[in-house]
């Protein structure tokens, strides 16, 4: 089941990270949307790197390359909250039902 929950974990980022660039391509090509956008990614990877943050090895375990789960952290947080929020929901419900054998 831990193969399951890295591919589910991988599948849902990946599909943020696309969404992410898709909606960088989209928008406005005003260079102060880029520079909050910048400013936004790199801030929320400098705060899950410097505290440790990393929601993949909370969730999947300890990774082979620890400093990429914290940058990974980093752009689900400048991503924003509800993602992260949707995404916490997903899995608790995932872990639940197997957990329960469901």
């Amino acid at each position: 089941m831990d193969d399951f929950l890295t591919i589910l974990f991988a599948a849902v980022l990946v599909e943020g990270l696309v969404n992410m660039i898709r909606n960088i391509k989209e928008k406005e090509t005003d260079w102060r949307y880029w520079a909050s956008l910048v400013a936004a990614i790199g801030v929320s990877i400098l705060v899950s790197y410097n505290w440790d943050l990393d929601l993949f090895s909370a969730v999947l375990g300890e990774g082979q390359l620890p400093l990429v789960g914290a940058i990974l952290t980093g752009l689900l947080v400048a991503r924003g909250s509800n993602y992260v929020s949707e995404l916490l929901k997903l899995l608790g419900a995932t872990t639940h039902r197997i957990k329960n054998g469901v």
